[in-house]
């Protein structure tokens, strides 16, 4: 089912919506109403205050304005204002509000303005797929899954402490509470889940019970006569064969269970920051190494890196991940500061069809009604100029919040913490895990470095190490060339020409950052020559006049050009790889009946992964929107969290796809 906005409808101060013509709300009094029914019948109050450092989940249908999101947070900060409590809000909406709809129903909720204003900057636009937002830099969580309520729970595999079953009545919207919904519902609880609803239609009432879940009725908030409580009580049902048993990540660490005291993350780029500040914000001391003298040397090295995502004309798990992961880095962006139009700019992005081939992609993706407008909208040559303030001949895809980041500044910003120890001119010669499951990790002095847990996030250089040598990476060459505006001369007369949003054709060009302008970038697989080569200066003047001719023409000449040498690192079907460490023998030999059947049904043992050992890499040229992302779901699978990312997008990662791929390719 296809998401788009909620149209509302305000009546006597509240909204309605339009489609299902029900209120969000009480008329009386939504705060008090939220309190009552979900905190209250949930019990989340006693139990925060019973088990202070105890994670809580609580899942959601229907998110709505917010509100019982806003309520709960504001309640777990009053108990504790200080804690890092650890709750993590899932809730679910096909319909969600707009920004405008949101921030008029949230000015009239002051007193959750603290947790009111975060939600607001980091609300995405209508973009299928699941949106984690922080809050109170990680004390809390929220991930938004934007999409049908079912189809959302079946792609998570989170054990849930509470139910806030809050969507349209079920006599206006009976699709909410149906038999599919409370059969996700069941597999997701564990004994004493709770629930609480509003609701008190007798169909609701039987197919929770059916479900496993005893049901009682209490009075209902204001005129309302009933509502419903309840826990689960069935047994936690035998897990069935998994169809794919190799993509098993992790079990879910019980609260009881410490994570994680220390890490050692080995790579200083974009993606070895990025998980050095998830894992720093979950309190674990994280040492953070790298082979050079300066962070983000190689590929994140780049002056500017252009902020977007490349769409497919129909909806894919790359393409969910790519949209979820740019409002992701949006969202960091903004915690730390950084759009200021010197570390990152929301300046937008065009992307030219410079071909007819292009021109039709570009057309079916306007048409096709997978994409909203606040994302990506078909505009023409014309409006383009208008838009780069400079001449286009060529229709666009204009993406109004992409933009561009200087890479080394996002990631200074990034690991500016307390928790996290930056070691250079590190180079790590060996890593071993010792007898008492820590690793310990080598370097060129023989200096030795212990920690719980590692991350390899050091590019194609994983492959140097025997745990990792079997990963399918290899390093891209990629030349960026720069040049001083002060040095473009005027064309015809006319003032020097001005860029105000990032422009991508074959390659791409940003607007000029502490007066300079940067563009490319080549692509070579064959030479990995770390010299600057006026062949590929040549080969992006080329790029950039196909792309805007009028503009290149005022480029200085190429001996005066300057420019960087990068390295991106690429996998065999270009997603990242994101997950814990497989044990390459014994996935071989626990596997190999896929060589004759790729079908064969596996039991459920553990999938053979060496603990505490995970990889970050494989980013090539998407790292700005992959990398935090992928650091993200991997400090949350260190730290038995939910993830940011559904199930089918966590396997699309896994490091072991490699592997199995073979072995179904009988290459294994």
């Amino acid at each position: 089912m296809q998401p788009y906005n909620a149209q509302l409808i305000w009546t006597e101060g509240v909204p309605l919506s339009e489609s299902f013509g029900d209120f969000y709300s009480s008329r009386v009094d939504a705060i008090a109403e939220s309190r009552y029914v979900f905190i209250d019948g949930n019990q989340i109050t006693q139990r925060a205050a019973l088990h202070p450092a105890t994670r809580l989940t609580i899942a959601e249908s229907g998110f709505g304005t917010g509100t019982n999101l806003l309520c709960t947070l504001t309640l777990l900060n009053e108990l504790s204002s200080t804690s890092h409590y650890g709750l993590h809000f899932i809730s679910t909406e096909l319909y969600p509000v707009t920004y405008n709809d949101l921030h008029s129903v949230l000015s009239t909720q002051p007193q959750l303005g603290h947790f009111a204003h975060q939600l607001l900057s980091q609300y995405p636009p209508v973009i299928k797929g699941m949106h984690r937002f922080i809050f109170d830099h990680g004390r809390f969580y929220l991930t938004l899954c934007i999409g049908d309520t079912t189809e959302s729970l079946a792609r998570i595999n989170t054990p849930v402490d509470a139910w806030y079953l809050d969507g349209f009545s079920p006599a206006k919207n009976p699709d909410m509470w149906s038999t599919p919904l409370f059969q996700q519902m069941a597999r997701l609880s564990k004994p004493n889940t709770t629930l609480a609803t509003y609701a008190a239609a007798s169909f609701v009432r039987k197919g929770l019970i059916e479900q496993g879940f005893s049901i009682k009725k209490r009075p209902g908030f204001g005129k309302k006569r009933d509502m419903l409580t309840g826990q689960f009580q069935a047994a936690t049902p035998t897990a069935t064969a998994s169809h794919t048993p190799w993509f098993a990540l992790p079990e879910l660490k019980r609260p009881e269970i410490e994570k994680p005291k220390t890490a050692i993350v080995i790579g200083a780029g974009l993606a070895g920051c990025a998980t050095a500040e998830a894992l720093a914000r979950r309190g674990i001391k994280v040492q953070l190494i790298d082979q050079q003298d300066s962070i983000c040397t190689e590929a994140s090295g780049n002056r500017q890196g252009a902020l977007y995502a490349k769409l497919p004309t129909l909806p894919t798990l790359g393409g969910e991940m790519h949209l979820c992961g740019l409002e992701y880095t949006l969202r960091l962006l903004k915690i730390y500061g950084c759009l200021d139009n010197q570390i990152a700019s929301q300046c937008g992005v065009l992307q030219l069809a410079t071909s007819v081939k292009e021109a039709d992609r570009q057309q079916a993706i306007s048409s096709g009604g997978y994409y909203s407008r606040e994302v990506v909208s078909l505009v023409s040559a014309e409006e383009a100029t208008k838009i780069a303030g400079t001449k286009i001949d060529h229709q666009a895809l204009h993406f109004p919040r992409a933009g561009w980041v200087y890479p080394k500044g996002f990631c200074e910003a990034l690991i500016k913490h307390e928790k996290i120890k930056l070691t250079l001119s590190t180079s790590i010669t060996s890593l071993t895990q010792t007898t008492d499951k820590q690793w310990c990790v080598t370097d060129q002095n023989k200096q030795q470095h212990n920690a719980d847990i590692v991350v390899v996030a050091s590019a194609w250089h994983a492959k140097n190490f025997d745990y990792l040598n079997h990963l399918p990476i290899k390093p891209i060459r990629g030349q960026v060339s720069s040049i001083k505006a002060s040095s473009m001369k005027a064309s015809s007369g006319s003032a020097t020409p001005q860029l105000n949003t990032v422009v991508c054709g074959a390659g791409y060009i940003s607007p000029s950052m502490n007066g300079c302008y940067s563009f490319g970038a080549t692509f070579d697989l064959h030479d990995q020559s770390p010299e600057l080569r006026e062949a590929d200066h040549k080969s992006n003047l080329t790029m950039l006049s196909n792309a805007i001719p009028d503009f290149a023409r005022t480029l200085p000449p190429i001996d005066e050009w300057q420019g960087k040498v990068g390295y991106r690192c690429s996998t065999p079907d270009y997603l990242p790889i994101a997950g814990p460490a497989p044990v390459f023998d014994e996935y071989i030999q626990r596997y190999a009946k896929l060589r004759k059947d790729k079908n064969w049904k596996f039991d459920n043992q553990p999938a053979p992964l060496h603990t505490g050992l995970y990889v970050n890499v494989g980013h090539g040229s998407k790292g700005l929107i992959t990398a935090p992302l992928a650091a993200e779901h991997l400090a949350s699978l260190i730290c038995g969290e939910p993830s940011p990312l559904p199930q089918d997008i966590s396997y699309a990662l896994h490091p072991a796809r490699f592997i199995i791929k073979s072995l179904i390719r009988r290459k294994g």
